[in-house]
């Protein structure tokens, strides 16, 4: 299912937003549609071979790194993973105390008041938030870059999932004048489904979902506005601040964003300090 909507007036501009609910959705649609030349393009993403800057051979590959995984950056993100949750303390710990379920008899004999063990529960915060995730980044920008971006984010998410937090991801792309935007917003997870990192890794850290598969929905969205060199993500126009606050207006209270092309020089702890200040409607 597909929905295209008009943004007429926000902060970041006007333009259309076109809603896939998974990217097999995508490739569908755009295998469905002629290029929309009226608009100004004329470049078939379909057919070109442009390996050194997509990062593929060409579209049909990219689909099939859609379909498969891309597994470079599965385990590139097992490892990142693994680090990352490191010295994560487990939920259930135990303490001595006035009142548990099994006794201490050295303790209980010395007349200790805390002579009986006890079970505690870290407590788990019930919140849900909408992540939505720009990888629209400049021609200089490598596969390297993305892949550490996407890696970064999704250490992130796992270790907040373990704290209780659940997340629906969206991978998105943004192509913009400085005035209005076309966006494509793809959800790749769910709330109530765990990460399955095949499933995520091509359109959350590879070039090839951007700069082919986007590329070639751009050109034959019916809606788009054809932007010198495809314009350039929103990122580029505004700050954090400014981008949290646009998102919002576009997705609702409890959508949070993150642009590839901000999170370069970023860390993991922003990513979570960002998310854990989230206000969720």
């Amino acid at each position: 299912m597909t929905t295209l909507r008009e943004i007429k007036k926000s902060s970041l501009g006007k333009g259309w937003i076109e809603s896939f609910d998974n990217a097999d959705e995508v490739v569908r649609v755009c295998k469905s549609r002629p290029l929309n030349r009226a608009a100004g393009f004329n470049k078939d993403e379909q057919e070109r071979e442009y390996p050194s800057f997509t990062g593929v051979k060409n579209w049909n590959e990219a689909c099939e790194l859609l379909r498969t995984g891309y597994q470079p950056a599965v385990d590139a993100m097992k490892t990142g993973i693994k680090a990352n949750l490191a010295g994560q303390g487990k939920r259930i710990s135990l303490h001595n105390d006035v009142v548990g379920y099994a006794p201490i008899v050295p303790l209980a004999i010395m007349g200790v008041p805390q002579s009986m063990q006890n079970a505690y529960m870290k407590p788990i915060k019930a919140k849900v938030l909408d992540i939505y995730y720009d990888m629209t980044v400049a021609c200089f920008a490598d596969k390297d870059d993305l892949q550490k971006a996407g890696c970064k984010l999704l250490a992130a998410i796992m270790e907040l999932e373990m704290q209780g937090y659940k997340f629906n991801l969206y991978a998105i792309q943004s192509y913009s004048d400085g005035g209005s935007f076309d966006m494509i917003c793809t959800k790749i997870k769910s709330s109530n489904t765990p990460l399955d990192l095949r499933k995520i890794s091509f359109p959350l850290t590879h070039p090839g979902y951007f700069r082919s598969i986007g590329f070639d929905w751009y050109s034959r969205m019916p809606k788009s506005k054809y932007r010198d060199g495809y314009g350039h993500g929103l990122a580029y126009d505004y700050n954090e601040d400014q981008l949290r606050k646009g998102f919002k207006e576009l997705f609702g209270n409890n959508a949070v964003v993150f642009a590839a092309q901000k999170m370069l020089d970023k860390d993991s702890e922003h990513i979570k300090t960002i998310i854990t200040n989230q206000k969720v409607g």
